[in-house]
């Protein structure tokens, strides 16, 4: 053996070196592993690290309580919401129709008024009607039903946000220099709505809602929140909802 004739206090010398050597070589290698990820998030997206985020609001609606510690996943997100030109894309490739067109109408908020309107005709490409101008192709889309963010996200092999994932960010837009994350759209996430305090809250139940994120209550003039929430149903589009979409490491 190559330690046959080394002395005990020799022997143990060298089984610490070449521990610690060990150690270092899986150190640098897990170092390299996480470089490597952050190297190749695909283009438009970000790397969202391994974190623990504090959910809710003390200060919040009754949805937004109690506050709860969660810890998030490594994951891959848009910088960007999903734009008009984007979108455009996905359905001249798949003829897909969204909700709005099949119901034939959606919902404007008309701020003078201070009232949603339903307008017949409005969906992502006309957002006020077809009686008036086209979107324009690098805002980001909305008239957009939760069906119709699953189907664009699907098509392009990736998925939804959690909304726990969705408040993580929302707390970090800044330094992870994503755009319009808050305040001035309403973001589909891939969860059921229901109340933290449920006691199936972590369940697979099924629910009629579905959780909105990063939007402003446009009849309230309060603050806005990251952990604010909103919920409505999957068929629902409006011209404050649209979207942006997230990957899992693979």
């Amino acid at each position: 053996m190559w330690m046959k004739n080394v002395r005990p206090s020799q022997k143990n010398r060298t089984v610490i070196v070449f521990t610690l050597k060990v150690l270092l070589l899986t150190s640098i290698t897990i170092f390299q592993v996480q470089a490597q990820y952050r190297y190749q998030a695909p283009k438009g997206m970000v790397l969202i690290e391994r974190d623990t985020v504090q959910i809710g609001s003390k200060d919040g609606r009754a949805d937004e309580k109690p506050t709860f510690p969660f810890i998030i996943r490594p994951f891959l997100l848009d910088v960007n919401p999903v734009t008009v030109k984007d979108f455009r894309k996905f359905v001249r490739f798949t003829r897909y129709t969204t909700d709005a067109e099949r119901i034939g109408k959606s919902y404007v908020f008309n701020q003078d008024k201070n009232k949603w309107d339903t307008i017949v005709g409005a969906y992502w490409l006309y957002p006020f009607g077809r009686d008036s101008s086209m979107a324009m192709y690098t805002d980001p889309v909305t008239h957009i039903s939760w069906n119709d963010a699953k189907a664009y996200a699907a098509w392009l092999g990736k998925r939804l946000p959690t909304e726990f994932e969705y408040e993580l960010v929302a707390k970090k837009a800044a330094k992870l220099k994503l755009q319009d994350i808050n305040q001035k759209l309403w973001h589909w996430c891939n969860d059921w709505y229901r109340f933290y305090g449920e006691q199936d809250y972590y369940t697979k139940r099924i629910n009629d809602r579905k959780t909105l994120r990063g939007g402003k209550f446009v009849h309230s003039k309060a603050p806005y929140r990251p952990s604010q929430r909103m919920s409505a149903l999957p068929y629902t589009s409006t011209s404050i909802f649209g979207f942006r979409c997230a990957k899992d490491l693979q």
